[in-house]
């Protein structure tokens, strides 16, 4: 499920990125893919990837966060004569970080402006997984401040690079089963009072 919602960021990110008005001064043109999804955490024996990784775009997702407002469902409801049990849907906004790992600076901010452009014409992404569920992402830019930041590239084992972090919510997680009951409208029974 997260994979399949990052992958279609990436994907939909990419393909507006081919459109010609997206284009800026003829620096994207030729590139099939200006934004991966991968880990920027600097790990042990990560030389190989870091080559895939080198002038483009990087997804990241840093944080997981439960979405509290929509945390006490009841998870009891009515549907013509049956009653319907099954557990609250577990619903998680995402923490997406977006790198521009660049050689050269200028192309760091020139892809960077990118991602900016992105979000602002695509605040909202509805997309159906290959399960039939369909989700409805809203994006923010989530703003943590310059110590924040330095303490988040510090966890990730790099040196700071232009990024930005966006807030996806609603990411929903519902795989209890159900479990229902008809209403009950009489009663057999083969005992007797003895009289």
């Amino acid at each position: 499920m997260l994979d399949s919602c990052l992958k279609e960021i990436v994907t939909r990110f990419n393909d507006f990125v081919m459109l010609p008005k997206t284009v800026l001064n003829g620096g994207i043109s030729g590139i099939s893919e200006v934004l991966v999804l991968a880990d920027i955490a600097r790990h042990e024996k990560q030389q190989e990837s870091d080559d895939l990784m080198l002038d483009k775009l990087i997804l990241t997702l840093i944080s997981l966060e439960e979405e509290n407002s929509l945390k006490n469902n009841y998870p009891v409801r009515q549907e013509q004569s049956v009653t319907i049990f099954q557990k609250p849907a577990l619903y998680l906004n995402l923490h997406l970080l977006f790198s521009s790992n660049f050689k050269l600076y200028t192309e760091a901010l020139k892809h960077l402006s990118l991602v900016l452009q992105f979000f602002q014409a695509n605040q909202n992404i509805i997309y159906t997984d290959e399960f039939s569920n369909t989700y409805k992402l809203t994006f923010s830019m989530h703003n943590i401040g310059f110590e924040n930041l330095h303490n988040l590239w510090t966890v990730l084992g790099g040196h700071s690079m232009p990024s930005v972090i966006y807030k996806a919510r609603l990411l929903f997680v519902q795989q209890s089963p159900l479990a229902g009951a008809d209403v009950i409208t009489n009663i057999h029974s083969k005992e007797y009072l003895d009289q």
